[in-house]
Parts: structure tokens; C-alpha cells; sequence
């Protein structure tokens, strides 16, 4: 819409010349902005600088170009139809210059945002100053549902399932080291209902969520993997990836795949791949 209304003031364009020329602008920003924040969120949050800048380099131009160019077709197909097809015209230089730089703007605004909401850029670590309390608010509240939601093998309902601490409120490092939670509850509806920590077998990260895979069932929470790492005992569970802990007293083998990487198999029949860093800790423990 506020495409559609800009282009009215600057152009004076009818109703439906604005309506369809705000859709063209937004349709490109969409379909790559989704694009633009997957490869953001999985693969470059958490890496080198140096590689982060030169890879944000190279999709903020793709990210500029492609917009660009679906843009101008779309105009065209809007605009210009008939019977015997649609005619692409290029902006003038100086529209294709205002352009470029609406698109890398909007890049890096996606790209900012992509960053600040990922769990992984905390890497397990709290950010200074964050107050411990509040993994323990964000897992009262109800999370979404799960896309394979349905009753668990355990009778637990993914789509209702939350989880809270078992044992008073410290998820500082402080009560780690002294001990780790043994219990947590999966809340079902009003209910609260026990589920032992060492039946979990993973746990994968997906943005402000996680997926707990125990040996019954899984359910999706809303705790960070961070959240999760600072609870758990480090002597049983290891962070294999960005996106994965590992129960490793779960594990029913695992295997070489390359780089430097394991291929995990565990006792409920998933496979996850290690990072290289993740398959070093795990390396770590080899007698």
C-alpha cells in the first residue's frame, strides 16, 4: 500500500495502475527477502567476519539484481500485456540508480534483522548484561504448531507442548556448574507433565523454537538451543552444530562424511550432521 499511494503522489497514476504497480515493487522483495534471510539464518550467522562481509557482499548483489530484473518484467506484464505478449523496458539510469539503492537498502535491513532474531549469533553464550530470568518467561508462553503436529508416541500433543525448568530458576553458569536440570515439564494445556531430560535425544534449533526428539515423541518449545545449552549437562549433551545438542548416551553410531564432519545416527532412527566443530568435541572423547 505504500508502495501503491508513493506512486500515486509521483505519478498520478490511476487506482489500478498503483495497485498493480505496488505489487510488482513488492513481489521481488518478498520472494528474495525469504530467500536472502534462510541463507542468512542457517549459514552465515555465527561465522568468520571475514567471511561473513564477503558473502553479504555477493547476495546483496544478487539480492539488487534480481529484484531489479523481476521487477522491470512484472511492469511489464502489468502494464503492457495484449495479445501477443508483454514488452520489458529497462528503467533510464537514473531510475535504475534509485532503484539499486532501494534494493540494497532493503538487503540490509533483512539482513540486520535475519542477525538480530537468529539463536544461533549467541553461540551458547548469554549477552552481556541479559537477565537470567527470562528463558524461563519465554517458555510460558504457548508456541505454534509444530508443522508435523499430531499425539506423540508419549500421548503429549506437539501442538500444545511447552517447556519449563523442573528445578527453581538458575540458568546461570553459576548453577551449571554445580548441576545440570535433570527434569523439565511439557505443559498440555493447563497440564503439566513430567519429561526426564535424559530421554531426550536431540534437540534442533528452528529461529526463537526448538524441536525436543525424545525416544517416544517431539515437541516444540519455545527456548532457544543457547537457552538449552546453559541447562543441560555438558558431560552428556554436545552442540554438534549450529542447529543441533546431541544427547551423546544416544548416539548408535556414528560415521565419516567428509570435511571433517560426522554423520550421526541415532537411537530413534534420525541421522544428523555434525559440523566440523561439533564433530572435534565429539572427537574429543574418543578413547
Amino acid at each position: 500500500m505504500a508502495y501503491a499511494v508513493t506512486i500515486r503522489l509521483a505519478m498520478g497514476l490511476d487506482l489500478a495502475g498503483c495497485l498493480l504497480g505496488g505489487a510488482a515493487n513488492t513481489i521481488p522483495v518478498v520472494i528474495f527477502g525469504v530467500a536472502v534471510r534462510r541463507i542468512v539464518a542457517r549459514q552465515l550467522v555465527g561465522r568468520p567476519v571475514a567471511i561473513q562481509l564477503a558473502s553479504h557482499l555477493l547476495l546483496c548483489t544478487a539480492f539488487a539484481a534480481l529484484s531489479y530484473l523481476l521487477l522491470i518484467v512484472l511492469l511489464g506484464l502489468f502494464n503492457g500485456a495484449g495479445p501477443d505478449g508483454f514488452v520489458v523496458r529497462p528503467f533510464s539510469i537514473s531510475g535504475a540508480s534509485w532503484q539499486s539503492l532501494e534494493n540494497v537498502t532493503t538487503y540490509a535491513l533483512i539482513a540486520a534483522v535475519s542477525h538480530l532474531q537468529s539463536p544461533g549469533r549467541t553461540s551458547g553464550v548469554p549477552a552481556p548484561g541479559r537477565n537470567e530470568a527470562e528463558p524461563q518467561a519465554a517458555a510460558a508462553l504457548p508456541p505454534p504448531v509444530f508443522p508435523d503436529a499430531g499425539t506423540q508416541g508419549d500421548g503429549m500433543s506437539s501442538a500444545d507442548a511447552a517447556i519449563t525448568p523442573a528445578e527453581g530458576g538458575e540458568r546461570g553458569p553459576e548453577a551449571r556448574a554445580d548441576t545440570a536440570l535433570s527434569r523439565y515439564f511439557v505443559r498440555i494445556g493447563e497440564e503439566l507433565r513430567p519429561l526426564d531430560i535424559d530421554t531426550v535425544v536431540s534437540i534442533g534449533g528452528a529461529d526463537d523454537y526448538a524441536e525436543v526428539r525424545t525416544l517416544s515423541g517431539r515437541h516444540l518449545v519455545r527456548l532457544t538451543l543457547a537457552e538449552f545449552t546453559r541447562s543441560l549437562d555438558p558431560a552428556k549433551y554436545v552442540r554438534v552444530h549450529r542447529s543441533w545438542i546431541v544427547n551423546t548416551h544416544r548416539i548408535a553410531r556414528a560415521e565419516p562424511a567428509g570435511g571433517g564432519r560426522l554423520l550421526l545416527h541415532m537411537e530413534t532412527g534420525h541421522t544428523i550432521s555434525t559440523s566440523r566443530e561439533g564433530a572435534k568435541r565429539l572427537r574429543n572423547r574418543v578413547l
